[in-house]
């Protein structure tokens, strides 16, 4: 992808004045880019209400240069974020924010079987089996039975993850893993919040948005995502020491 449209002074109102540069040579920095210019990438259709029905959708997220109009369009002004989004990537926490989406929701996935490994370990009904499957994923049912050796979650941030839980399992372990994400995310800028509701599927990205606020739960969480990340996804563990 062309970063032209990212260097335009509308998509990232900067200066050599105003920002070091040292980021760039971060691991991150292309990641960080990409969230900023280019936040449709991993867009949920189901967003993009009242884009011209004469350039389809999906057309759209194919064409590099029309994804980025579409960004701009969904993130209608947002675009004087970009030096808080920078900033903020000063913090290993808020790092996590630039997975890549498809990364980033397999750690979700992750967190919450996580979270419910010995009830999922327990399931005994075919039907309960194929659902969690369903929900959570494939890795992510497997992952349950390893993560039952894992050290469990403190009660802080059980009490944390489970206060805004989905009403059944298995969604309230996905829901959990997606609140834990949040967390250990922290606050962020407001710009950076609304690229993530951008993302698929929705129902999940909502809650991670939602859950990315100061917490004294907060370190936890990303404590031990940083620890699922080390065991199941170590390629990204540079990013977060």
């Amino acid at each position: 992808m062309s970063f032209a449209e990212a260097n335009n002074p509308t998509m990232l109102p900067m200066s050599s004045a105003t920002i070091q540069d040292e980021w760039l040579d971060t691991p991150w920095a292309g990641a960080m880019m990409r969230c900023i210019a280019d936040p449709a990438t991993d867009l949920d259709d189901a967003l993009a209400t009242g884009w011209p029905e004469w350039i389809p959708i999906n057309f759209a997220q194919s064409d590099p240069f029309i994804r980025i109009k579409l960004g701009r369009w969904l993130l209608r002004g947002q675009r004087s974020e970009a030096y808080a989004i920078i900033s903020a990537g000063n913090s290993p926490r808020t790092r996590l924010a630039f997975l890549p989406a498809s990364d980033a929701t397999r750690l979700i996935g992750l967190a919450g079987a996580w979270t419910g490994a010995s009830s999922l370990v327990g399931l005994v009904r075919t039907a309960d089996v194929v659902a969690a499957r369903a929900v959570l994923g494939e890795e992510a049912f497997e992952f349950a039975s390893h993560a039952a050796l894992l050290p469990r979650p403190t009660v802080e941030l059980m009490s944390a993850i489970s206060a805004s839980e989905m009403p059944t399992a298995p969604r309230a372990f996905l829901c959990r893993g997606a609140v834990m994400f949040g967390l250990a995310i922290g606050a962020i800028p407001h710009g950076l919040r609304a690229r993530l509701r951008l993302r698929r599927p929705a129902a999940v990205w909502m809650v991670v948005a939602d859950a990315c606020r100061d917490d004294s739960a907060g370190e936890d969480a990303f404590r031990a995502m940083r620890r699922l990340v080390r065991k199941e996804m170590p390629t990204w563990s540079r990013w977060f020491n």
